[in-house]
């Protein structure tokens, strides 16, 4: 048994520029899932996998048989349709990441109570945590009402908590404040939340066309624009915390800061289009690309790793709830409906047009 499957692709060269197609999909075989996408988020997240897609391997993840397009990773909920893998039924829901498709194919390994693994081998292109899927039905912090947000702040909130857990271990390497860079971006006002309970003055940068929605945040101490980078206040042992992954703001921040700017912790790329080489026109220390896999393996090297996922599930669901507080929601939540409407959102987020007070979640037609 085979099944055409629709498949949303995105121009390597432009990540705005999308292509629908449809591809055949074979039965599955033997220890093989058939995952049906229910729904998945689409977040600046997004972009920043296509920015490094080829520098870090995220365009390997889901080959499309051409160079000039690949499909750009999404996290979101799916369900079994089709199972020749002992252990995993038809009609559980999982939790992981997909390509924009209807449908993925996955060989299961690492089968337990909890999930399974894809054992593909383009999928070893990245670590361990891009390839495993969450059974819903065993995970104790799942919870139906809350997948809107879930789908939206797990994949991002997981490298908000690790970022600054990893900055704390490190005693924020001498600094006594902090720059966030793309202060708008889910990542940013997640990591400036657990930033928090650090009395560690928090600095955001953001556009003219974001700053009323940042200071509604309420969750950073002063919001200033990106023309406003060499007024910031200095004189400070100081840490940039970069989204944007921009190059020329980059070294604006690292000029206004010189020898006070103790490290740069490259975070995401919202603004960038690659992966940072070395510029000789920086001030100061070179920027440190933060990977959550690495923090995670970390944990699980030293064995701390069950102890970091209790407290990280539980600060999580209590962000999940700020984010929807119905009495001042952080964000909307808005849903939008089929690979059509996905192209238009992958387009406005690709040209920085999208709005950050909206949490745009795709919903695929069964």
């Amino acid at each position: 048994m085979s099944d055409l499957n629709r498949r949303l692709m995105t121009r390597k060269s432009d990540w705005g520029e999308t292509l629908l197609d449809s591809v055949v999909v074979p039965g599955p075989g033997d220890g093989e899932v058939v995952l049906a996408l229910d729904r998945f988020s689409l977040t600046t997240n997004n972009i920043t996998y296509a920015a490094y897609g080829d520098a870090i391997g995220y365009w390997r993840v889901f080959p499309t048989g051409r160079d000039d397009y690949g499909l750009m990773p999404v996290w979101g909920f799916a369900e079994v349709v089709a199972s020749r893998a002992a252990g995993i039924e038809v009609g559980a829901r999982v939790f992981g990441y997909f390509p924009m498709a209807d449908r993925l194919v996955v060989q299961a390994e690492k089968i337990s109570r909890g999930g399974f693994a894809d054992a593909a081998p383009w999928r070893k292109a990245v670590p361990d945590i891009y390839n495993r899927y969450v059974l819903c039905a065993a995970d104790a912090n799942y919870a139906a009402e809350l997948e809107n947000p879930e789908v939206l702040f797990r994949p991002l909130f997981i490298t908000s908590y690790t970022a600054i857990d990893f900055l704390r271990e490190h005693d924020f390497f001498g600094a006594k404040q902090v720059v966030l860079s793309s202060a708008s971006s889910k990542t940013a006002y997640g990591a400036a939340w657990c930033l928090s309970r650090d009395d560690m003055p928090m600095i955001a940068l953001t556009g003219d066309r974001n700053r009323a929605f940042v200071e509604g945040l309420g969750v950073y101490q002063t919001v200033w624009g990106y023309d406003e980078v060499e007024t910031l206040p200095s004189g400070i042992p100081t840490l940039y915390l970069d989204l944007a992954g921009d190059p020329e703001l980059r070294r604006r921040v690292h000029a206004r800061f010189g020898p006070d700017l103790t490290y740069d912790c490259l975070v995401g790329s919202t603004q960038g289009d690659a992966f940072p080489k070395d510029d000789p026109e920086l001030v100061g220390p070179g920027p440190e690309f933060f990977f959550a896999a690495t923090c995670l393996d970390a944990h699980r090297d030293r064995g701390t790793l069950r102890a970091f996922y209790e407290r990280f599930f539980s600060d999580q669901r209590a962000f999940f709830e700020r984010v929807i507080d119905p009495a001042s929601p952080w964000i909307r939540i808005v849903e939008h409906q089929g690979l059509e409407a996905a192209a238009k959102v992958v387009r406005a987020l690709a040209d920085g047009v999208s709005d950050a007070a909206e949490g745009a979640v795709v919903r695929l037609a069964r």
